[in-house]
């Protein structure tokens, strides 16, 4: 999942695809796709390897793993680069619609890793790795969320695993939300969210902005069922964490019309078992579709290099009444 993109899935050929015609030339051609993805696989552990023996990894010398969507960005949000100092840079995001925000973040050209256990700010801490970089799937959702800012009129919207924020704090920038909690279940990923909302306080205008730990348990900071939606980014992705998920957004939707925005790829064919976790605990599917890409990411998509599932799509959930 977030620990480490580079450790993540590789894209696989649809199910069916080359399944017609001559039976051979099928056959050489699903052997052809497996082989590049054993190889791109065996670049992408590569990668990890370096990172972990080497402390330091110039992403230059794995461009041909980390380029394609998987490290980059999906275009969908102008940024630039305003500063840099110190391992971390300055980057401004011009968000649709024209506000734009301001966010601290890790140097994205290198990935430093002292161990595994590093990726934990302290033994009680969800992995950090949210704050590496602003991951496709952030991007997608805050993307979304300034072109729909009529969904946000008057709510309170929680964000679950913000990492460095840009969802949440779009939602605040380009919307009349009435408040808006970040939040994140390692410590350091709070310090740099309330950075980063300090930075941006000006472009919130009415809007109330806060930060909380949040390990998708119950906090003291939130009351239960408050929240008019809640949404995240790339939080399906670890098995032994679904039903903790489904309990954080069932605990914090209000029963009265509350809905969750996830945005995720299939990662580890998770979709499935998660929705099952969700109907347990009464969350639903909005509408007659599951997970989908969205029209206004369709363009997007349409240019990703990789397998389809692993581009970010979009699972609507309500509270049953």
């Amino acid at each position: 999942g977030r620990h480490l993109e580079v450790a993540d899935r590789i894209g696989m050929p649809e199910a069916g695809a080359g399944a017609q015609g001559d039976g051979r030339g099928a056959a050489r051609g699903g052997s052809e796709s497996k082989a590049a993805s054993m190889a791109v696989s065996k670049r992408r552990w590569d990668l990890l390897r370096a990172a972990l023996l080497n402390k330091e990894v110039d992403l230059s010398e794995f461009a041909d793993v980390t380029t394609k969507g998987r490290l980059a960005d999906l275009g969908l949000i102008r940024k630039e680069r305003i500063r840099s100092g110190d391992g971390h840079v300055l980057v401004r995001y011009e968000l649709p619609g024209g506000s734009g925000l301001t966010l601290k973040q890790c140097d994205g050209s290198k990935v430093r890793v002292a161990s595994l256990a590093e990726l934990r700010t302290g033994k009680d801490d969800a992995d950090r790795t949210g704050i590496v970089t602003v991951w496709p799937s952030e991007e997608a959702l805050a993307y979304l969320c300034c072109r729909r800012p009529e969904a946000f009129e008057g709510k309170a919207v929680l964000e679950l695993g913000a990492g460095l924020g840009l969802a949440g704090l779009a939602v605040a920038a380009s919307t009349n939300a009435k408040l808006v909690v970040l939040t994140d279940g390692n410590a350091e990923a709070v310090e740099r969210l309330r950075e980063n909302v300090e930075a941006n306080r000006d472009e919130f205008g009415d809007t109330e902005v806060r930060c909380e730990k949040l390990d998708w348990s119950p906090s003291p900071g939130l009351r239960p069922a408050q929240f008019d939606l809640v949404v995240g980014a790339d939080l399906v992705y670890q098995p032994e964490l679904y039903g903790p998920l489904a309990d954080a957004i069932a605990s914090l939707c209000s029963p009265a019309g509350g809905e969750c925005w996830l945005v995720c790829p299939n990662r580890n064919e998770g979709w499935g078992a998660w929705e099952t976790e969700a109907k347990v605990r009464e969350l639903r599917v909005k509408g007659k579709s599951g997970w989908g890409v969205p029209t206004e990411l369709e363009g997007s998509c349409g240019r990703w290099s990789g397998s389809k599932a692993d581009y970010p799509h979009l699972l609507v959930l309500e509270k049953e009444r």
